[in-house]
C-alpha cells in the first residue's frame, strides 16, 4: 500500500541482446536494503540464455601418407 516498484532491466537487455541474450526469468530474493533517502532497494537473480550457435560442420581429410 503506498509502494511503487520500480526495475529497469532495458539498458541490460539491449546490451545483452547484441549477443543473442535473452531473460528468461527473474526471482527476487529477500535481500532488503534501505539508502539515505528512505527507499528500499531488493536483489534479484537474473537468468539469461542465448540459443545455441550452430556449429559448422567439420570437414574430414583424408590423410595420404606419402611412401
Amino acid at each position: 500500500q503506498g509502494v511503487e516498484v520500480q526495475t529497469d532491466y532495458v539498458p541490460l537487455l539491449n546490451s545483452l541482446a547484441v549477443y543473442g541474450w535473452q531473460l528468461t526469468c527473474v526471482v527476487p530474493t529477500p535481500i532488503v536494503k534501505t539508502n539515505r533517502e528512505g527507499n528500499l532497494s531488493t536483489k534479484q537473480i537474473v537468468f539469461l540464455q542465448r540459443p545455441s550457435l550452430p556449429q559448422k560442420a567439420k570437414k574430414k581429410e583424408s590423410k595420404v601418407n606419402n611412401l
